[in-house]
């Protein structure tokens, strides 16, 4: 997953019309310009700042390979419908409040947040679908906070222990995160692997000392001698 910026929408007081990322067919997509109407009561317009791209998923979309009957998201009420074309996709936005609907609270204008939904550059949402994004964190660091919820619930699931050996198979973004949380712990030790090698430099750069690559027999070797 990465962040990616949308074109610039026409935002005027008569009308708004925003871009959309569209999933037409397998292999094709395109942005639409769409129509949004005026924020309903107890609705924000968010302006996009920053949207992630889920390259897995995104990628399984684009090549036609996710079942039509399955939702998108079950959790995730933008993305329940199923996956049959055209759609949209995303979860991972970070935006500013640019305009208020009957009965917001007023301090909400230019607040940024982050927000469960599909690529596009400027959308409507309610009041409760906001998440309230410190100044003290960039926009592109905001964007993975889906991901680091994962990391965090997957370090409550596993409970590690004081002392114990703990290794992060696989550091694509969720794995770097369960890891970058996991140092953290008093381990006896933490042992990332991965057969990337950009991603096992990426994990030795927030500070995972012991990172091997699983296909080596050397280094898988070597981490046995080490754990002795």
């Amino acid at each position: 997953m990465g962040p990616g910026r949308l074109p610039v929408c026409i935002v005027s007081e008569e009308n708004l019309f925003a871009q959309q990322l569209w999933f037409t067919a397998p292999g094709k997509v395109e942005i639409r310009r769409v129509e949004i109407p005026t924020p309903a009561a107890g609705q924000v317009l968010v302006e996009t700042l920053c949207s992630a791209v889920s390259a897995g998923t995104e990628l399984l979309l684009y090549r036609g390979q996710i079942p039509q009957q399955m939702a998108l998201d079950v959790s995730i009420s933008q993305l329940q419908q199923q996956s049959t074309y055209p759609l949209q996709y995303g979860y991972a936005c970070v935006g500013r409040v640019a305009r208020l609907g009957e009965g917001v609270e007023p301090q909400l204008r230019d607040q940024r947040v982050f927000v469960f939904q599909p690529h596009a550059s400027h959308f409507l949402a309610t009041v409760d679908q906001l998440i309230p994004v410190p100044d003290d964190i960039a926009d592109e660091d905001a964007v993975f906070l889906a991901n680091m919820e994962t990391a965090v619930n997957l370090v409550q699931d596993g409970a590690p222990l004081l002392g114990e050996r703990v290794a992060v198979l696989g550091l694509g973004v969720v794995g770097l995160l369960l890891a970058s949380v996991l140092r953290q712990f008093p381990l006896a030790q933490l042992v990332g692997a991965d057969t990337l090698a950009l991603r096992r430099d990426l994990s030795q750069r927030i500070g995972i000392e012991s990172v091997v690559d699983p296909s080596s027999a050397t280094d898988i070797e070597k981490l046995k001698k080490d754990s002795a």
